[in-house]
């Protein structure tokens, strides 16, 4: 057997001869060809890395097995390789932020990489479990981040640190109303449960009782009774605020700005106090008479479903994906089935935005290459191989990503529409009707199908473009698609002021769990209780009867053990 040193001078020999080859064309990829020639015999960097389940596109296989393109993680290891080092990623999955920090806490196992919620972050930075990353340690993130998630994050802190220090975004949406118009066991109208679902109050409307679910998470569902709490007014240590519609006339008038008005929203949805969660949880707990119940995952699959409830509280990626696959279940319908077409809705008086994020835990073994992953899953290309993957949106822009969505949505790249070779037709909207937003709704379907609305996205990838201008981020869209699978992606720019990060609860966060075990346990009527009663007290006689019947046992196998051994006694 050859000792390891021996391997890699055969190695590096090699490579030195696949580079002498051809002086004249040793090039980029020779280069490459005999750095992994080389790494590939050194012994291997293991980065541990903990993430969502199925949160990055994996290797792509046909019907026969064979990897047809590599998933990201195996496109880091060859990337690694390129520049010479061998790394291999070991790749593990939690279920939960609470899974993942209980794990982390308590050392049984060790991490180089993390990926939890905002909140979590903020937790985690509080506590000290995590290391801030190294000045220009990301360059492809700090270019293609996006500069309004950028400025999102920035706004984070926790004391007097920054999360932005701690913290490289990953996905993003929001927390929004999931709903389906056409739902067969649903009596209101479409236009009005169109009207309706841009009010959280809604929820809380008898006419949709037992037609709607909610989120099984506390943070989301608390966020949910803010918003119906405080929807007249609110108060923070005593102090009386505007009424929250005040607060939005207000700002519809001009009378305040966009930062002004988030920074009273974010106000509101960070709202905590003892009283708050009193008023929320009373609130929450007639939100659950009126739904048809809990869920945590299975939300998106009903609402495809399109027969188990109309109305879902829902992450915008779940909300993108539901609607996929109810369109995927709606192309194999007979003629004349109902179609579960779902719309997605981002209230008026404001909404929550969140993003998940990478962080490096402090007793981090490979920094620099953690890093280095997250800048590598930084680059616009390969953001849009996992975007595409994961169905939810990357914090990160650039031309790779603008020309996803664009062939995903603006229908001027649809080959089947314009030349046939997937070119922007500039022109093709002038043969339609171009419609503004506000008008669709008073639109028959046949107008629908063949009117445009235009909606401008440039908030996301202002400063991140190189091949596109930025006038390509305005989007033209069919009028049938207003509030479906694009907006939920990414909201209008008209919606971006009401948006707002919730903080962790910090010190109240033990009273907010009491709270919600409270409204989740669910009080029984008077039979129940005295059924209950009898049963317990027929348990207790069982138990009585039975240990009852087990001293008698005892005892007669007592006497006859005594008995025995008085008979072999007398026989001797």
């Amino acid at each position: 057997m050859f000792h390891r040193s021996t391997e890699k001078a055969l190695a590096l020999m090699a490579a030195l001869l696949i580079i002498s080859t051809d002086s004249a064309a040793i090039g980029e990829t020779s280069y490459r060809q005999a750095n992994k020639l080389f790494a590939a015999t050194g012994e291997a960097t293991v980065l541990n890395v903990y993430n969502w389940d199925d949160y990055i596109a994996p290797d792509e296989k046909d019907a026969a097995g064979t990897v047809t393109e590599k998933g990201l993680i195996a496109k880091f290891e060859d990337y690694c390789l390129e520049k010479g080092q061998n790394v291999k990623v070991n790749y593990s999955v939690f279920d939960t932020n609470e899974t993942m920090l209980s794990e982390l806490k308590t050392g049984k196992a060790q991490y180089d990489l993390i990926c939890p919620s905002d909140y979590v972050i903020q937790k985690m930075i509080s506590e000290e479990l995590i290391v801030p990353y190294g000045t220009d340690s990301t360059p492809n993130y700090d270019k293609y981040v996006s500069p309004y998630i950028k400025s999102k994050i920035n706004t984070i802190e926790v004391g007097d640190k920054k999360v932005s220090d701690y913290a490289r975004g990953y996905m993003w949406g929001t927390l929004g109303i999931l709903y389906n118009d056409n739902y067969q066991g649903c009596s209101v109208p479409a236009k009005e449960m169109d009207a309706d679902m841009t009010s959280w109050l809604s929820l809380w409307d008898s006419k949709y009782k037992n037609l709607l679910s909610i989120k099984d998470a506390m943070r989301d569902t608390y966020e949910v009774g803010i918003m119906k709490t405080y929807d007249q007014d609110f108060s923070l240590e005593g102090k009386h605020y505007d009424g929250f519609s005040t607060l939005k006339s207000k700002y519809d008038k001009g009378e305040l700005t966009d930062v002004e008005y988030n920074e009273k929203v974010s106000v509101l949805f960070n709202l905590c106090d003892d009283v708050t969660i009193g008023k929320v949880g009373d609130d929450l707990k007639v939100l659950k008479d009126n739904a048809f119940g809990f869920e945590v995952d299975s939300g998106k699959t009903d609402m495809a479903s399109g027969n188990k409830f109309a109305i879902n509280v829902a992450w915008s990626g779940d909300a993108a994906y539901a609607m996929d696959q109810a369109d995927e279940i709606n192309e194999s319908k007979k003629e004349g089935e109902r179609k579960t077409i779902l719309k997605y809705s981002l209230p008026e008086t404001g909404a929550n935005i969140w993003f998940d994020g990478w962080v490096i835990p402090k007793n981090v073994q490979h920094k620099e290459l953690a890093e280095e992953f997250v800048d590598f899953l930084s680059t616009p290309s390969i953001s849009a191989q996992n975007m595409n993957y994961i169905g939810y949106t990357s914090v990160i822009a650039g031309d790779d990503i603008l020309s996803l969505i664009q062939n995903w949505y603006d229908l001027r790249w649809d080959e089947n529409l314009n030349d046939g070779e997937g070119g922007m037709d500039e022109n093709l909207v002038n043969d339609y009707t171009l419609v503004n937003s506000k008008d669709i709704s008073s639109l028959t379907d046949e107008e629908k199908a063949a009117s445009y609305y235009q909606k401008d996205i440039s908030y996301f990838f202002e400063g991140t473009l190189n091949d596109h201008n930025i006038s390509e981020a305005v989007f033209c869209l069919t009028a049938d698609t207003k509030d479906r699978q694009f907006d939920t992606q990414y909201p209008d720019s008209t919606k971006l002021p009401g948006l707002a990060v919730m903080a962790d609860f910090g010190s109240q966060n033990a009273s907010v769990l009491i709270m919600w075990e409270n409204v989740k346990n669910t009080a029984l009527p008077l039979w129940s209780y005295i059924v209950i009663a009898i049963v317990v007290v027929l348990l207790i006689a069982l138990a009585v009867f039975n240990k009852i019947r087990r001293k008698a046992v005892l005892r007669k196998r007592r006497e006859r053990k005594e008995n025995r051994a008085l008979k072999a006694k007398v026989a001797k």
